[in-house]
């Protein structure tokens, strides 16, 4: 079948993800092995099909199993939870770098840029506040930390920003959904890219944390679609994290506070700007 025929019935899209999203249902299950195999199968029909078909939709999808089978497959060293997620998360630094320099992704396109960081800071946190609170709702999680010591908090905090966020929204955001958009039209893409991250939690077993994943997904998705920085969204998933795993089953009395002085900093800062002067357009001869 030709790379066009591929394309134009979605078989480029429907079996890949249709493997993965049977792995994650193994997974959810408490499948482990067989999970296992079929995302390194998948893996393999990737790299497979990436010799043979130009399409740069394959690289991408390639990261989900490859991020699966390093997550389950790391051993773990530590006594403290906290430490294994850079174990986890520094191998996909590899994949990723080699993405951007194969030029598969642009810059702009993964939103490698510090512009606008500071002013959607303030926005960042609250929603990351916000997200946090509402999943230790369905989690009921506990805190991550060994102890409450400025130096463990520290810890967390650039654990779940330089780590987890940086490395899933570059998965999810920066690569998934720029071309589940690019493909699928801005919307579905959106959606598509959503439903597919909360999947990716199947892990914890519990239907309603799949949803309220894929619900964060989207919070995530329109807030790297407004801002189109990684670090922006990477820290909005890593204080999301942080309210999860520290603030909320620790002090869940503080975060109401949290989100309405962040907020309001946005709002502020946003008040600001839109009030201070513009410098002229350049005139064209």
């Amino acid at each position: 079948m030709r790379k066009h025929d591929v394309s134009k019935y979605g078989l480029d899209l429907i079996l890949p993800l249709s493997l993965i999203l049977l792995a994650e249902l193994l997974i959810f299950q408490g499948k482990m092995e067989a999970a296992m195999m079929v995302h390194a199968a998948t893996l393999m029909l990737l790299i497979l099909s990436s010799i043979y078909i130009e399409n740069r939709i394959y690289p991408v999808l390639m990261l989900l199993p490859l991020f699966r089978l390093l997550n389950i497959a790391m051993p773990v060293f530590f006594h403290a939870a906290i430490y294994f997620y850079p174990l986890a998360y520094a191998p996909m630094f590899g994949p990723i770098y080699f993405l951007l320099k194969e030029g598969m992704l642009n810059r702009s396109e993964a939103g490698l840029t510090m512009k606008g960081l500071w002013f959607y800071l303030p926005l960042a946190m609250a929603v990351g506040f916000a997200l946090g609170w509402g999943e230790h709702m369905v989690l009921r999680s506990g805190v991550l930390t060994p102890d409450s010591s400025i130096k463990s908090i520290i810890i967390l905090s650039l654990t779940m920003i330089l780590f987890v966020g940086v490395v899933e929204e570059f998965v999810f955001r920066s690569a998934l959904q720029t071309v589940m958009e690019a493909r699928l039209g801005s919307m579905l893409g959106l959606l598509v890219t959503s439903m597919i991250f909360g999947l990716m939690h199947s892990g914890y077993h519990l239907p309603q944390e799949i949803l309220y994943v894929a619900f964060a997904g989207l919070v995530f998705g329109l807030l790297f679609r407004m801002t189109k920085s990684l670090p922006v969204i990477s820290v909005a998933h890593g204080f999301t994290n942080v309210s999860l795993f520290l603030i909320a089953p620790a002090y869940s009395g503080v975060l109401i506070y949290l989100i309405g002085i962040t907020g309001l900093m946005f709002l502020l800062t946003a008040s600001l700007y839109k009030r201070m002067p513009r410098k002229p357009e350049p005139r064209e001869n």
